[in-house]
């Protein structure tokens, strides 16, 4: 059969029968419309009193427009579409029947669903006039065979018809996939995650009331210019929430040269992310900027769900929405359509005058509300689709529409203010975290090493460390650092002078680290899983006189410094009760406590030099603001060489407090032994590490503070945590970059967080953070009043780093001194000002990129690599995965001389082996390719832009697929099967497949991946998780399997594990093994 392939040039062929593929956003709206949702998109035409067609000349005008417009006659055959050669039917409704102004009554024939699948897709029903009510046309199309502005070409055509003009056929098969094929993929959409909150405001039911929709329409008094912005920053202030994602759909037929016309679905979002309170203008010149680059020009995660067989994408799809309505949070806020200016004699003809028009868009999955406008002559139809709970959707509904209007037309809201969640964006001062920023009269006049001797004093039985190897008292703590200083002392160890530490989380460790304090040393924390090299180049690089160490960890030094190695058990046991302590040198303020070595731009690591004074005003904010007293029991599961183990560290033994140590790498049985026979009431921990107690579902009872330190913490994380620990526990959110001592912002959860991520609070009460933002290229400060700013964070005051050790050059550009002789750090990081002052972190300013943590400077990955002969030049970047999180990704050009030549396969395997000898495990790129040139942008930096994506999606397999293709209703051939049907790999095979597909798509190295590592746990959101079961689906299985594979999946989403995938795939394959049939559409 042939098919018509006219292309964006304007050249066709000749063809017997009008056919097209199924593209990826068809297949979605199919899906959709199997859960029972209509998918209908519907074009009212309202009629003057007295005007309308006769039924026959309508039926016949409509035929007329089926041959002109072939996509309105569609039928699906397989992957498909295909002519059927029927033109819609035409159905006559009661006298008075259409709908009210505001779309209140006679809705019932819009909730009608349409049979895209069956050749129903598209149909038309007048609705004759009545005493209160004019006649109607309502054109109905599914959006599984139009779009919008397809369905006003098709519309249109009816009425070219009516009125015996000439047919303007749109016979192109045209479709989003087709055309970002040829003119290319160039856009790139945001992760999308389930994390948006409704315009409609927390429904009552939610979870339990029966899923209803509405449509509301309103007629608004003349034009607006930048209309889909202003709908926009309206419902992204209707959400309540900081920020808020709106869809706005694009209409690709811009793209097309020659103007070809076609029905099909030929648009595709791009996606605005504006604050509350935020200018319209600021919107419209954001979605001005978005369409000249032509960000719309990318695919989605539908192109993954294209690839599954119908049903398992229904299941999948199912799965999601139900995530979706049962969290009240979604793709995007609202989709904001704007079908532009509509002239009404186009929809005018055959007696029946039109004197008004608007569209009711489809009630899409995964959001909750879609908006959709027409402009006429003198006024502006606006109408909207909601969808949730019936018992007050109507409601919010109309509140929704009045808001709406008021913000377009400048009136007040006819309707009172609709309820909303509390406010995530209250003032500050009303909170824990604010009153903590009063700073006191002066700065603490002790340091922390007199500070614990005092508390050793006073409470000297009490104990100081807990944990596997048993209690250890603070008079024995005391003793036992006495010991190493007074070793340190003897050995003419100097004040100031940079001792190594190489410890583990154990009484020995804490010892040496308090024992080189005492000495008037500071101490350069070493991380035991850091390659030796690494250790080697830091210790040299810092200056190091000697290094404390524990017996078993002596060989990693001995072979790799000449630095002077001590390990403290032999100090330790050389020393009596009876030895007189070594009279310890006066400790100042202003001398150095400690080096945190911290991953450089330039190629090489930067050590941040942290004084006394500096640590000790740490140590008393924290102090007041995690609750810490005598009760304090503090989980120690950190790096040394990671400054939030200052937390555990410093806090608890300051006021008769214990350190609770885990000295093994947190995995499922160590966090059991912690929480359970050790029970620790306080932790400082990254929200990886809450992912990992979530995922081993550890019992949390009994903690009084919980801080999430060192990463992005999201709501839903947040949320989380709270149900974990219960209502009592203080949840805190803190910031700051090792350079202000720890963190230096901080907020306290109280319920009110409704955005997409905790805010980082406001400041304690020795760090002082401004905002700036450059202005005609001077750095200007953004004021408080300037709520919604965005800018980058600069911290001065006490807690700020002397700076980086041995590095003016850095100083001079990270520690500038301004006109007022005030000393600021430039951190880089960009922040929101939220109402009442506190901020919320929204990204960098240049390469830094954070992983489970920690600070990394794609730069320093780049000039390992390029130490390697093999490589001439290397780029390393970091790249977004389907799940949101984030992975370095490294491009190498291999060098033309090498002495020892590796093929293009072998090399990326023994970059990544050589990187992991030299650099800790996160600065190890997850990925290395072989590239033959590294493009540059104008500016000479390498243009990552144009290299490869590892992380992003496969093209749609059914883009270029051949007219004799076989159906998915088609029983399954070995040529039509794939390669899941030629050999069913055994289970140890379909593990190694599993792992290494979620290694690709996570960024997530092979061995830390086992059965029981969670795919949504180790970033993978709900989109990703479709992706991924795609992939296996189209890989694995064939389709009477992978329906089987959803299907057994279904109640265990939340918890996909290796194993469980790995079962289920298994179970699916026994069921209905390779040679079943009837694989169902």
């Amino acid at each position: 059969m042939a098919s018509n392939d006219t292309t964006p040039s304007g050249r066709s062929q000749r063809e017997a029968v009008f056919r097209r593929p199924v593209s990826p956003p068809e297949w979605f709206y199919l899906a959709a419309q199997r859960l029972g949702r209509a998918m209908v998109q519907q074009l009212v035409v309202e009629g003057d009193p007295g005007s309308e067609p006769t039924p026959q000349a309508l039926r016949a005008a409509v035929a007329q427009a089926a041959v002109a417009c072939p996509g309105s006659r569609l039928v699906r055959r397989g992957r498909h579409w295909v002519d059927s050669g029927r033109p819609p039917q035409v159905l006559v409704a009661a006298p008075g029947s259409a709908p009210d102004a505001e779309l209140r009554t006679g809705t019932a024939v819009l909730a009608e669903p349409l049979d895209a699948e069956a050749g129903v897709g598209c149909e038309v029903v007048l609705l004759p006039g009545a005493a209160d009510r004019p006649s109607a046309l309502l054109f109905r199309v599914s959006h599984a065979v139009m779009d919008g502005h397809g369905a006003q070409l098709w519309v249109q055509e009816v009425f070219r018809a009516l009125r015996g003009e000439q047919p303007r056929p749109a016979r192109s098969p045209l479709t989003d996939q087709r055309l970002l094929a040829e003119v290319g993929a160039t856009g790139r959409r945001p992760a999308l995650l389930l994390d948006q909150p409704s315009p409609l405001g927390p429904l009552q039911g939610a979870a339990a009331g029966r899923p209803g929709a509405v449509w509301r329409r309103r007629t608004l008094p003349g034009r607006h210019r930048s209309l889909t912005a202003r709908l926009a920053q309206a419902f992204a202030d209707a959400t309540g929430a900081p920020r808020a994602r709106l869809m706005v759909p694009v209409d690709l037929r811009r793209h097309i040269a020659t103007g070809a016309a076609a029905t099909g679905n030929l648009s595709l979002p791009v996606f605005l992310d504006l604050p509350r309170g935020g200018d319209w203008r600021t919107a419209h010149a954001e979605l001005l900027g978005a369409l000249a680059e032509h960000r719309e020009l990318s695919g989605g995660f539908e192109s993954g769900l294209a690839r599954l067989p119908l049903p398992v994408a229904t299941e999948l799809l199912r799965a999601g929405q139900a995530v979706a309505s049962r969290r009240d949070r979604h793709m995007a806020s609202a989709i904001v359509s704007h079908l532009g200016r509509a002239e009404l004699s186009h929809y005018s003809g055959g007696g029946f005058t039109a004197r008004s028009l608007y569209l009711l868009p489809v009630h899409a999955p995964l959001v909750p509300v879609s908006c959709a406008a027409v402009e006429l002559a003198d006024r502006t139809e606006v109408t909207v689709s909601c969808q949730g709970p019936d018992r007050d959707l109507a409601e919010r509904a109309d509140e929704l529409m009045d808001r709406l209007a008021a913000t377009i037309t400048g009136s007040a809201p006819a309707a009172a203010a609709r309820r909303t969640a509390p406010d995530a964006t209250a003032p500050e001062a009303a909170t824990p975290a604010a009153r903590t920023a009063t700073p006191p009269a002066a700065a603490p006049d002790a340091t922390v090493v007199e500070l614990f001797r005092a508390q050793a004093a006073r409470t000297p039985q009490a104990v100081a460390l807990d944990g596997p190897a048993g209690p250890v008292s603070y008079a024995e703590l005391d003793r036992r650092s006495d010991a190493v200083a007074a070793e340190l002392l003897r050995r003419g160890t100097a004040r100031a002078a940079v001792v190594g530490l190489l410890v583990e989380r154990s009484p020995a460790g804490l010892a040496a680290l308090w024992g080189i304090l005492k000495a008037g040393a500071c101490y350069l924390p070493l991380d035991p899983r850091h390659p030796d090299a690494r250790i080697a180049d830091v210790l040299q690089e810092a200056g190091a006189v000697a290094c404390l160490t524990e017996r078993h960890l002596e060989h990693r030094l001995t072979a790799a410094t000449d630095t002077h190695v001590l390990a403290v058990e032999s100090i330790l046991t050389a020393a009596t009760e009876a030895a007189a302590p070594t009279t310890a040198p006066a400790i100042d303020p202003a001398q150095l406590a400690y080096v945190i070595y911290t991953s450089g731009s330039t190629g090489r690591p930067k050590g941040v030099q942290i004084e006394h004074r500096s640590l000790a005003a740490f140590a008393q904010w924290a102090t007041e603001l995690c609750g810490i007293d005598a009760d304090t029991r503090f989980a120690f599961l950190g790096s040394y060489s990671f400054d939030v183990s200052a937390f555990p560290i410093f806090l608890p033994l300051l006021h008769g407090g214990t350190i609770v140590l885990v000295p093994d790498e947190p995995s499922r049985p160590a966090l059991h032994e912690l929480v359970t026979r050790h029970r620790p009431d306080t932790f400082a921990i990254t929200p990886s590490h809450l992912e990992l107690i979530e995922h081993y579902d550890l019992e949390l009872t009994g903690v009084r503070t919980l801080m999430a330190v060192g990463e992005q913490f999201t709501r839903a994380a947040a949320d989380r945590a709270r149900r974990r620990v219960g209502p009592d526990t203080r949840i805190i959110n803190g910031y700051g970059p090792t350079e202000a001592t720890v963190i230096c912002l901080a907020h306290v959860l109280d319920g009110s967080e409704s955005g997409p991520v905790v805010p980082i609070g406001l400041p304690g009460p020795f760090a002082q953070v401004e905002l700036v933002e450059l202005v005609d290229g001077e750095e200007q400060p953004i004021g408080p009043e300037r709520t919604g700013a965005v800018g980058e964070i600069l911290v001065s005051g006490l807690q700020l780093a002397r700076g980086y050790l041995g590095r003016p050059d850095l100083d001079a550009e990270r520690f500038p001194v301004g006109a007022d002789q005030l000393r600021r750090y430039r951190t880089g990081d960009l922040a929101r000002r939220l109402p009442g002052g506190a901020l919320e972190f929204i990204g960098r300013n240049d390469d830094q990129v954070k992983i489970a943590g920690h600070r990394i400077e794609p730069a320093e990955v780049q000039a390992v690599l390029e130490r390697h002969p093999a490589v001439r030049r290397a780029g390393v970047v970091a790249r977004t995965r389907s799940g949101g999180s984030v992975a370095l990704c490294a491009y190498v050009l291999p060098a033309t001389d090498q002495s020892e030549a590796h093929s293009e396969a072998e090399l990326p395997a023994i970059l990544r082996e050589f990187t992991a000898e030299l650099l800790p495990a996160h600065l190890v790129p997850a990925v290395v390719l072989v590239v033959a040139e590294l493009p540059s942008t104008v500016s000479g930096k390498t243009d990552f832009a144009a290299l490869p994506d590892p992380f992003a999606g496969e093209a749609d397999p059914s883009a270029d697929a051949s007219a004799d293709e076989p159906s998915d209703s088609t029983p399954p051939t070995a040529e039509a099967a794939g390669p899941a049907e030629a050999a069913e790999p055994e289970q140890s095979d379909v593990t190694d497949r599993l792992t290494a597909l979620w290694s690709r798509m996570l960024g997530t190295d092979r061995a830390r991946l086992g059965p029981d590592s969670d795919f949504q746990e180790l970033g993978g959101d709900s989109l990703a998780v479709l992706e991924m079961l795609s992939t296996i689906a189209d890989e694995l299985l064939t389709a009477p399997q992978a329906s089987l594979f959803t299907t057994d999946l279904r109640d265990h989403l939340a918890e996909l594990t290796i194993q469980r995938v790995g079962d289920a795939i298994h179970r699916a394959r026994r069921t209905a093994p390779r040679q079943a049939t009837g694989a169902s559409a």
